[in-house]
């Protein structure tokens, strides 16, 4: 009889664990939007307008649209609603052979898409482009209007790309690390040329699994209207040419100024710490060369896109000083065109002379009072999301600021986390480059350095978040360019490791099991006291 009652408590167990949906001892994948605040882009996450809401992946079926920026419908081309598909067929400055159309399509949650690797970010649908045994320069653009002119905005958006030359990495990637591409655009007035100068881009790569894009800012011009563009570029005509892009945003980073009559804050009457050692102002080349500073993340065939040449010009006025495989250093001088092959033999106005009797860091070494503005400031975002919130946020003493143009460094300015927002004012109309070295023991919590365009008479607020830090490698980190292999792409981004996470899942496991057996062994002592 105890042997008839040890069975089915037994079987009693067993059928409380069949009762139990599967658990995955796996690091989830989280649901990311590409950043905080109101998104402005229609169908930013590809999930379709039309869509009836709770719909399974798969079961939508129309939730593209045949938008082509020409006009023109194609059979391989399946748009998604709210955006327009684009692409080049120019000569591709590296292997000399014209880009091709991409095929488009809204993929659904489902194999083969799931992976791995999983080419969706979030939710039920992507976008992909591709192409077969040709290269793409190609991507997507949504015009947004009824925006607040002289407002702040930024996109971003998640991507991957699969680039390979054979069937033999079971849909990973292989080959050339900078084989792919991918940029996020603003053009500030609304303008639906995707090579147009007037865009603001962010570049980044990323393989075989997503990565955050961008942010990239700007100021909406005085139309109202800007464009978001998501681009992708492929160096070489392999066979797999796969493009995925997902959670695309466009969010206001501070609600447009009050035009008032107040004038900029007055310059620091002290700053804390040592003064950093100013930079030697940029020579110009004795032979009016246009010359290209090499920055972090940039490649020789990125820069070659930026300049809109032929990457084997930039190799022939660059053969002493490329490195095997065009190897580029940070800081490295490359020459892009000499005079007879510039555009225009009149070079840009050199950025105004600061005055001689002004303290670093000055309204006056910034340029006087007319033209444009760029204000900046760094504040200690303790929550880690690139958003200040005023009331708990404090402003940080001792970042560095500086403002560069093509032609080199306009400005610089030490904070003292007391008089800031700090305006560069009396800029030139044009783009600029703000960057900051985040104080000492801080470590920035987004873009270290941001591409921005302003216009005459109009004035642009910048603010840099800045986490606390070990030591200094956390801070070069945190400046450091996207890897090749797309690696920041899922990690948790609460500061929780996938190890970590799977513990914490195995030992919520556990404990059911625990509380299974006991409720089991409750079961025998019962029957045992009927016996």
């Amino acid at each position: 009889m105890v042997r008839k009652h040890v069975w089915i408590g037994i079987m009693l167990i067993v059928m409380l664990l069949g009762s139990l949906p599967l658990l995955s001892l796996a690091a989830p994948t989280p649901s990311r939007p590409a950043q905080g605040g109101e998104n402005l882009l229609k169908n930013p996450g590809f999930e379709g307008i039309t869509c009836a809401a709770g719909s399974q992946p798969g079961w939508c079926n129309d939730n593209w649209t045949r938008d082509t920026f020409n006009g023109a419908v194609y059979q391989e081309v399946y748009t998604p609603q709210g955006w327009v598909t684009f692409w080049s067929t120019k000569t591709n400055p590296a292997d000399k052979r014209k880009f091709g159309r991409p095929e488009c399509k809204v993929i659904p949650n489902v194999k083969p898409f799931t992976g791995p690797p999983a080419r969706i970010n979030s939710g039920n649908y992507g976008v992909m482009q591709f192409g077969f045994f040709r290269a793409i320069d190609s991507g997507l653009y949504q015009v947004v209007t009824g925006l607040t002119p002289q407002g702040n905005v930024q996109a971003s958006a998640y991507a991957q790309a699969w680039t390979c030359d054979d069937d033999d990495h079971n849909a990973y990637s292989c080959g050339d690390n900078y084989q792919m591409l991918f940029q996020v655009g603003i053009d500030p007035n609304g303008g639906t040329d995707p090579w147009s100068p007037g865009i603001i881009w962010a570049s980044g790569y990323s393989y075989d699994k997503f990565g955050l894009i961008g942010p990239v800012q700007a100021q909406v011009g005085e139309g109202g209207t800007v464009t978001v563009f998501l681009r992708a570029t492929a160096k070489w005509s392999y066979k797999h040419n796969d493009v995925y892009w997902d959670d695309a945003a466009l969010i206001y980073t501070s609600p447009p100024a009050t035009p008032t009559n107040t004038p900029p804050p007055p310059p620091p009457t002290a700053t804390p710490g040592p003064s950093p050692t100013p930079l030697p102002p940029p020579t110009p080349r004795p032979d009016g060369a246009s010359v290209h500073i090499v920055q972090s993340g940039d490649t020789l065939f990125g820069i070659a896109l930026m300049y809109g040449v032929d990457v084997d010009q930039i190799r022939k006025l660059n053969a002493s000083s490329l490195g095997a495989n065009d190897l580029i250093v940070v800081g490295q001088e490359l020459v892009i065109s000499i005079p007879s092959q510039q555009p225009s033999p009149t070079p840009p106005p050199a950025p105004p002379a600061p005055e001689p009797t002004a303290a670093p860091g000055s309204p006056a070494e910034a340029g006087g009072t007319g033209g444009a503005s760029i204000c900046v400031q760094a504040y200690h975002d303790r929550n880690g999301d690139t958003l200040r919130q005023s009331e708990t946020e404090e402003l940080l003493p001792n970042a560095e600021f500086t403002v560069a143009d093509a032609s080199g460094v306009v400005n610089r300015y030490t904070s003292d986390g007391i008089s800031e927002p700090y305006c560069f004012t009396g800029l030139p109309a044009g783009a600029y480059r703000v960057i900051q070295n985040a104080p000492p023991g801080y470590a920035p919590s987004g873009q270290a350095e941001w591409p921005v365009a302003v216009a005459e008479g109009t004035s642009l607020d910048i603010q840099f978040g800045d986490v606390r830090s070990e030591g200094p490698a956390a801070a070069s980190e945190a400046t450091e360019p996207a890897p090749a292999s797309g690696d920041e792409g899922n990690e948790p981004t609460n500061g929780t490791s996938a190890v970590g996470t799977i513990f914490a899942t195995v030992a919520k496991v556990s404990g059911i099991l625990v509380l299974l057996l006991a409720a089991g062994m409750a079961v025998l002592f019962v029957l045992n006291q009927r016996r």
